[in-house]
């Protein structure tokens, strides 16, 4: 008879949850951003450059890093799960 050893596999490795909030931070500037860049728009004043990239290119960057942070859980519990 076998013993199964029990592994948690909620647990998720540090640095899947560091790349997580990292990603979750990402957009939640970019977003603040382009509303920054809406605001100013509608009132007629024009926005500093490094707003326009913050909210252009910080969300497509967040994603990425969410999309990591999904991939290498997944990786993580598979691995968990054959071993």
């Amino acid at each position: 008879m076998t013993t199964y050893d029990h592994k948690n596999l909620d647990v998720m490795p540090t640095w899947i949850a560091t790349v997580l909030w990292l990603g979750v931070a990402t957009v939640v500037v970019s977003f603040l951003a382009l509303a920054g860049v809406l605001i100013y728009y509608f009132a007629g004043v024009t926005p500093a450059i490094w707003l326009f990239w913050l909210a252009l290119f910080a969300f497509p960057t967040g994603f990425i890093l969410l999309l990591i942070a999904l991939v290498g859980n997944v990786m993580v519990r598979r691995r968990r799960q054959r071993s």
